[in-house]
């Protein structure tokens, strides 16, 4: 990780230092930006969170369950202030029943690790806080814009997601879908869920101009999806040793395992009946959802080949004009 943000304030830098200069206020001459960040996602979903009652909110959040995740993408300015964004992000996803003191979540054990890999297009708008006309070496009558530029975005949009829920069992991680541990395609049991997902992204950002086509910023983003089963868990348990007989073999006997690796430990005499087969294993009317914070980087690709596009200085041509103490330059 400190590797990967080495890269990305370096590559800012790099990309800072050749940087061309440009009119800010003529957008469609540079309509195009790619924008990097790294940083942190989270998880809220059935596992882990506060020590009470599991709720539908933020409140249920785990910062423990904190992972790393990146992300790169596009923007097109469609008008000024407003952007249509193209972006792929990659992050990890993880919750654990151990990280709650609350009684039955607790004594349910069940815990999940994920990779996400997300593709979604989105629109932005952008909310300026801060514009200084003027040219970078404060030349006087010079076109551009001074170093201190800054901005707020606003987006939402529409992505799909891949994702492969996993427990650990003995040091080793299990995908558990194929382990049908709420009877997925059993007699009564829940449905079998996809893989891949839809999502709802939205956030917001702001960003500083170190330059006229380079801002650092910082991003939060949250993303509504259409699946409960990012963490395996959604509705009631199933009996383990049918899910045994299905799965079949060695397969078989984790899959039962992992369907209901209780404490029995939630309340004396209740224990068992807690998580027996058609009890509430997970809360089936709330999706799932994850969140990043990144660090971004945005760099502005200027279209040399639009009329009133960036300068860096026009080539001078000479004109003569009878003598050489005469000859006028022309810019």
């Amino acid at each position: 990780m400190t590797k990967l943000f080495t890269f990305l304030v370096f590559s800012c830098l790099y990309i800072t230092a050749s940087a061309q200069f440009f009119d800010r206020d003529r957008w469609d001459s540079h309509r195009h930006q790619i924008h990097f960040g790294l940083g942190a996602s989270n998880f809220l979903g059935d596992l882990g969170g506060k020590d009470d009652v599991g709720t539908n909110d933020f409140q249920d959040l785990e910062i423990s369950q904190t992972q790393f995740s990146m992300f790169v993408g596009h923007k097109y300015a469609l008008y000024k202030k407003f952007y249509l964004r193209t972006d792929f992000t990659w992050g990890r996803l993880s919750g654990n029943d151990n990280t709650t003191q609350e009684v039955f979540r607790q004594n349910r054990n069940l815990s999940f690790k994920s990779n996400i890999f997300e593709l979604a297009m989105m629109l932005e708008y952008e909310i300026p806080i801060k514009k200084r006309k003027g040219h970078i070496y404060d030349i006087k009558g010079a076109k551009g814009w001074k170093n201190g530029g800054s901005s707020v975005y606003l987006f939402g949009g529409f992505g799909a997601f891949y994702y492969n829920p996993k427990a650990e069992f003995q040091g080793e991680w299990i995908e558990l879908r194929p382990l049908r541990t709420e009877g997925q395609g059993l007699p009564g049991g829940a449905e079998e869920y996809d893989r891949f997902s839809w999502c709802i992204p939205v956030g917001a950002s702001i960003t500083k101009r170190i330059s006229h086509n380079v801002s650092l910023g910082l991003q939060l983003s949250y993303r509504y999806t259409f699946t409960d089963y990012i963490d395996d868990v959604s509705t009631s348990y199933y009996n383990p040793y049918d899910i045994q007989l299905y799965v079949g073999g060695d397969q078989g006997e984790l899959a039962a395992y992992l369907s209901n690796p209780s404490l029995g430990v939630a309340q004396e005499g209740l224990s068992a009946r807690v998580t027996a087969p058609g009890q509430q294993r997970g809360d089936a009317t709330d999706n799932d959802g994850y969140m990043f914070a990144w660090l971004t980087c945005h760099v502005q690709i200027r279209d040399k080949y639009k009329k009133g596009g960036s300068f860096k200085g026009k080539k001078r041509k000479y004109k003569p004009s009878g003598s050489s103490r005469s000859r006028k330059v022309i810019f």
